[in-house]
């Protein structure tokens, strides 16, 4: 199928959020003493993964959680939201072959984007794996005021891409991303073609199923 555009998620679909945070939280079980006499690294990882179902987190619920774990560890939304994002953007890198692929996109003069859910940090994360002049735009959640999955971000999402389609109909357009509830789910409901990273994992029984599924991007450069 030939399509029009491209959309992206960012977190585990080009950058690999996934060892960032585990990074991240590493840093911080190392720093609290009442976290590493209480747990080894395996079962506290275990914990703070439990903090994040889908790939996403919500800091204010994740630092609730861990002071009624560990009541001595401040319930603090506003400091453990900086330190949660400026020691995962410090430990960020690529996802292998998400800078070739995007490279080899632009060069075919392909329309695409990224749409995520987040703030500031997310053009953050672009800064630290150096592609602030390759991508097109980022579309972020919380400074445009929608969140994946409604569908007001994906119509916005098409509006930037600039392309020629018919009035919603979206499905010359192929969403790609890791999160079956956000992702899968929003861009289904407002007719994209999607693509889901599998990451080792099942797809859930709950969440309409994506048309392709991938293990990265760089497998998306034979529909094109």
């Amino acid at each position: 199928m030939n399509y029009k555009g491209f959309l992206f998620d960012l977190d585990d679909t080009l950058i690999d959020r996934k060892n960032a945070y585990e990074y991240m939280y590493k840093i911080f079980y190392d720093s609290h003493k009442e976290i590493n006499s209480s747990l080894t690294w395996e079962s506290a990882k275990e914990f703070f993964w439990s903090l994040s179902p889908n790939g996403a987190a919500d800091q204010k619920k994740s630092i609730a959680a861990i002071n009624k774990k560990w009541p001595s560890i401040p319930n603090d939304p506003v400091e453990h939201k900086r330190f949660y994002f400026e020691t995962m953007i410090n430990g960020l890198n690529a996802l292998p072959n998400s800078y070739k692929f995007i490279k080899k996109i632009s060069s075919l003069n392909i329309k695409w984007g990224i749409v995520t859910n987040g703030d500031h940090y997310q053009f953050k994360k672009i800064e630290k794996v150096g592609w602030e002049k390759i991508i097109p735009f980022l579309l972020a959640s919380d400074i445009y005021g929608s969140k994946k999955p409604e569908p007001e971000i994906y119509h916005e999402a098409v509006r930037l891409l600039d392309i020629e389609i018919n009035k919603y109909d979206y499905s010359k357009i192929l969403f790609v991303g890791d999160n079956p509830y956000t992702d899968i789910l929003g861009a289904h409901k407002v007719g994209m073609k999607t693509a889901w990273i599998k990451m080792d994992r099942d797809y859930p029984k709950d969440a309409p199923y994506p048309d392709l599924i991938i293990n990265d991007v760089e497998e998306l450069l034979d529909l094109m």
